[in-house]
C-alpha cells in the first residue's frame, strides 16, 4: 500500500468519524437546548426540512435556531437518538442518511415516541464538517404511551 493510499484512507476514518460525531451533536445540542451547539452543527446557509409543507422548511442558521426554540418551547423534553447511519463521503462534501427516534415530553406532561429517517448533505469547511441540508422522512408518531405500573 502506498503513502498516498495510506493518507486517503486515514482521511477517509477521520471524515467518517467527524460526521458520527455530528450526528451526535445534533442530537446533544437539541436535547440539551444548548444553542451555541445547535448552531454549530450547521452550514450557514443550511436547510433543514423538517416536513414537506413549507412552514416547516428552515433556510439559513438563523431560521433553523428559531425553530428549534420553537420546539423547545412546546416540549419540555426532547430526547432523541439516531441510529443506522450510513455515509457516502467526497472530497469536500457527503451524504447519508441515518434513523432517528424521539420521544418528547408533551406540555400536559405526557409523551409521544416518534422518529423516521433523515437525508443529509454534509459540507466541509475550514472549521469542520457542517449539516448543509436535512430532510426529514418517512416520519411515524406512536401516540402516548401507557403509563408505567410497578
Amino acid at each position: 500500500m502506498s503513502m498516498s493510499d495510506l493518507v486517503a484512507r486515514l482521511e477517509r476514518v477521520e471524515a467518517e468519524l467527524a460526521l458520527q460525531r455530528l450526528a451526535h451533536n445534533y442530537c446533544v445540542a437539541a436535547d440539551g437546548r444548548d444553542l451555541p451547539l445547535w448552531r454549530s452543527v450547521w452550514a450557514s446557509e443550511a436547510v433543514w426540512e423538517t416536513s414537506a409543507d413549507p412552514d416547516y422548511i428552515f433556510t439559513g442558521i438563523d431560521a433553523i435556531c428559531v425553530a428549534v426554540q420553537r420546539q423547545w418551547e412546546t416540549f419540555p423534553v426532547m430526547q432523541h437518538g439516531t441510529v443506522n447511519q450510513v455515509l457516502d463521503i467526497g472530497s469536500g462534501s457527503a451524504t447519508g442518511r441515518c434513523d432517528v427516534i424521539i420521544h418528547v415530553q408533551l406540555p400536559d406532561g405526557g409523551w409521544i415516541t416518534g422518529g423516521g429517517t433523515y437525508e443529509d448533505r454534509y459540507e466541509r469547511s475550514d472549521s469542520g464538517w457542517r449539516i448543509g441540508r436535512r430532510r426529514v422522512t418517512a416520519a411515524f408518531d406512536l401516540g402516548p404511551l401507557s403509563e408505567v405500573r410497578p
